[in-house]
């Protein structure tokens, strides 16, 4: 059991960093279909390595006008954007 939850782990990491890439590489297009991707790539990396979410802590900390922004329209995104934004929250314990 612990290999399959180390393959579900691995899987998740790969994926995610290939989500990012892949949307920085089009996010220039018209449709802001990177940003998206970006952000389900995240949130699978937030939710799987701590180094991540606290990496990103001290970043939403370091600009908190930006942090206050997104606290601001996490309420308007979907489910798993929120749960981005919630877990790295630099206000939350």
């Amino acid at each position: 059991m612990a290999d399959f939850s180390m393959v579900k782990r691995s899987v998740k990491i790969m994926l995610g960093i290939l989500l990012i890439i892949v949307g920085i590489i089009v996010t220039p297009l018209p449709i802001p279909f990177g940003l998206i991707m970006v952000f389900i790539g995240l949130s699978l990396l937030v939710s799987t390595v701590p180094r991540v979410r606290e990496w990103l802590r001290r970043q939403r900390h370091r600009y908190q006008e930006f942090s206050g922004q997104l606290n601001a329209i996490k309420g308007k995104l979907p489910r798993f954007a929120r749960k981005l934004i919630e877990d790295t929250d630099p206000e939350r314990p």
